[in-house]
């Protein structure tokens, strides 16, 4: 009897409660309702990280458009010094969405023209204008983790001729 009672009380209750609380986190990774964006709908748009140094500010704009990425780096006088343009997906089978990326193709910069094929890949998170990119999260991820906080970009500096 007691036999029994340990079993249910500290085996079956844990594993039930544990499979209700996973089957919320996939349920919290859906949106709510048909009129709440997804993810990968929340990440488009332009996003602008800004980087001082002792020659000034660089601004890096991001843009995710369609099935693609366009990321520039400008100097301090805002012209344009590296940028390069990737394709992307967004994977949330798991407990964190992660961005993957591939066949990224060097559009300025002294590699102009370099392509690479392989796939790379970071977690994220969007909490209202904010995009946190964490690399060197994942289980192949090799060096030590980093951060990068984007802001959503509502004006661009950047006329739409040259972004």
């Amino acid at each position: 009897m007691y036999r029994f009672l340990f079993a249910v009380v500290f085996v079956w209750v844990p594993v039930s409660f544990m499979s209700l609380v996973a089957v919320g986190q996939v349920e919290e990774s859906q949106p709510a309702d048909a009129g709440e964006p997804t993810v990968g709908e929340t990440i488009k748009g332009e996003w602008v990280l800004y980087r001082e140094t002792p020659n000034g500010k660089y601004m890096t704009i991001k843009v995710h458009r369609g099935d693609h990425t366009v990321v520039t780096t400008y100097d301090p006088n805002k012209h344009p010094i590296q940028s390069h343009r990737s394709e992307y997906r967004i994977d949330t089978s798991g407990a964190v969405p992660v961005f993957r990326y591939r066949n990224k193709v060097v559009l300025v910069g002294p590699n102009a023209g370099a392509k690479d094929e392989r796939e790379s890949a970071y977690i994220f998170r969007i909490d209202g204008d904010r995009f946190y990119e964490v690399h060197g999260m994942l289980p192949d991820d090799k060096g030590k983790p980093s951060l990068m906080i984007w802001q959503r970009l509502k004006d661009n500096p950047i006329p739409k001729d040259e972004a």
